[in-house]
């Protein structure tokens, strides 16, 4: 998934699933979630680990959804430096409302909303991987812990979900790799490209270091935990 899996990576990882029979498919896409991300649910704010297939996560477009698969690594760092496309990502406490110092693995998607996005694509929203957002508000690559413990979750739809702080992270659904693209043209979501995504960052930055663009106000988001009432744009139709 990270380009950490081959015999020849510098990161040990042990898989496990925990999920119904998925034969053929796989979770793919910019996925996955560290340990002690809290994910916004039908419980409250729950850290990622402790979620279960059938719990229900509050999803930005579809309201609560359920988790249909989890997949779940143990990452131990290597003796050496990564190279910066592998490094997880450090959100610094406070940059985006996080209430402590906060990694996101380096392809992680994020949505952004941007007046720039609604010029190229006519929709506010774009999804870039968290690696794109270095250098917006102290945001860096950085030498991973000596373990990371990694869930990434799926739901029937690729959706967007709340998580610490009111970030959106992006969550592809499973899809069967023999028979699919990793993300089919007409998807719900635009995921920019490395080169796109930086221009876009670049212009955060230099707007006065603009993070309300990747993030809710978290008090609202526990507002429609408890209300059920929805806190972003209009429902989008399910494919």
């Amino acid at each position: 998934m990270f380009g950490w899996k081959d015999t020849n990576a510098p990161i040990s990882v042990r898989a496990d699933r925990t999920g119904p029979s998925t034969d053929g498919l796989l979770i793919t896409g910019q996925s996955g979630f560290v340990g002690g991300t809290h994910v916004a649910s039908n419980l409250g704010w729950c850290a990622v680990e402790t979620l279960g297939v059938g719990d229900k996560v509050l999803t930005f477009d579809h309201g609560m959804q359920t988790v249909v698969d989890i997949q779940r690594e143990t990452r131990l760092a290597p003796e050496h430096v990564l190279s910066s496309a592998q490094c997880p990502v450090l959100v610094p406490e406070g940059a985006l409302n996080n209430r402590k110092d906060m990694w996101l693995m380096p392809d992680q998607g994020i949505l952004v909303e941007s007046d720039a996005v609604m010029d190229a694509l006519g929709d506010p929203f774009a999804i870039v991987s968290a690696r794109a957002l270095k250098g917006l508000r102290g945001i860096r690559s950085a030498s991973p812990v000596d373990r990371l413990d990694v869930t990434l979750l799926a739901f029937a739809n690729d959706e967007i979900i709340y998580v610490d702080g009111g970030m959106l992270a992006f969550c592809p659904r499973t899809r069967n790799i023999l028979a699919e693209t990793p993300l089919v043209d007409g998807a719900l979501y635009d995921v920019l490209d490395m080169r796109a995504a930086r221009a876009l960052v670049e212009g955060l930055i230099d707007d006065d270091d603009d993070g309300a663009a990747l993030i809710c106000d978290p008090d609202e988001v526990a507002g429609v935990i408890t209300q059920n009432n929805r806190p972003a744009r209009p429902p989008r139709p399910l494919s």
